[in-house]
């Protein structure tokens, strides 16, 4: 019997495979294939983040007008907050191959994808994020979206900051830099967050529900 965590990953990779479908054109050519980062980090463990889940019912969607999604990593967390209820809104902003980018300058970013990413203009929105190492990603989308709709300060969803690795220790991460934390209002770091084996059962039958 197939169970409940396994339904979930199986369901949210469908459901994101075929909203992907809907900007796939633009990344033709890039080296940087997408992938469902909710597969990629924790299929393999058979259990379905929870925290990701927790964290989207503890966040008060009653303060934001919607969620703006950062593409494309961000997308299968961008289903799940829809699936509770949030109105969501798209960019594209991140890099066209495997190479860390240096700067924000180097990143793609387009605005336009989304028609209806205007009707954020002076409006309270929470950025959607799946993961984040240097927080160029996000810091360029908090940049262009004040520069173009006047958002001051948006909140932040991440599942994770980046751990350190052997290889990075040379950059200044994310969570130390603080010109780039003080883009932002709140941070919500879901991974920070602690789930016990009952609550997880119940929020993993809680979203699947929603989402079916």
């Amino acid at each position: 019997m197939v169970s409940k965590d396994l339904q979930l990953f199986n369901l949210v990779n469908k459901l994101t495979q075929k909203k992907f479908g809907r900007f796939k054109k633009i990344y033709e050519g890039d080296s940087k294939k997408f992938l469902n980062k909710i597969n990629r980090d924790y299929k393999e463990s058979g259990k379905f983040p929870a925290h990701v889940l927790k964290q989207i019912k503890k966040i008060d969607k009653r303060k934001y007008d919607s969620a703006v999604c950062v593409l494309r990593g961000a997308l299968p967390y961008a289903l799940l907050f829809e699936a509770y209820g949030w109105k969501i809104h798209y960019v594209i902003c991140g890099r066209r191959n495997e190479k860390v980018a240096e700067s924000k300058e180097q990143l793609r970013f387009n605005k336009s994808v989304d028609k209806t990413l205007r009707q954020i203009a002076g409006k309270k929105v929470l950025l959607l994020e799946n993961n984040s190492l240097k927080g160029i990603t996000p810091y360029r989308t908090a940049l262009e979206l004040k520069k173009a709709f006047k958002i001051k300060k948006p909140d932040l969803f991440l599942d994770y900051f980046v751990p350190e690795l052997s290889w990075a220790k040379h950059i200044l991460r994310f969570e130390k830099n603080r010109k780039i934390k003080n883009a932002f209002g709140k941070i919500f770091v879901a991974s920070r967050l602690k789930v016990s084996k009952r609550e997880r059962e119940q929020l993993v039958q809680e979203f699947l529900e929603k989402l079916l």
